[in-house]
């Protein structure tokens, strides 16, 4: 009995799907994180926080915290208004 012979060779490798982009947003996401823990531990001291007609006092990594969610959260509203309809 006969097996037909892959047209490429026995040693083909497969070609790099999408689980291989997921790998590297993952392991980018895990040292990005990495870096914010240790950034935020570094910055324990407070601050004197105004915010239009607020004031109040809190540690650096909290206004960093804020910050970073009110741009999270601007960047997916611009991103989703001009992201191309996929055909």
């Amino acid at each position: 009995m006969s097996f037909p012979r892959d047209p490429e060779g026995e040693h083909s490798q497969p070609e790099p799907s999408g689980n291989r982009r997921r790998d590297i947003r993952l392991v980018v996401s895990g040292v990005v994180l990495a870096l914010g823990i240790w950034f935020a531990l570094a910055n324990t001291q407070e601050v004197k926080i105004r915010f239009w007609f607020v004031s109040t006092r809190s540690p650096v990594v909290t206004a960093l915290a804020i910050a970073a969610v009110f741009g999270a959260g601007l960047g997916l509203l611009v991103g989703r208004r001009f992201r191309r309809p996929s055909s």
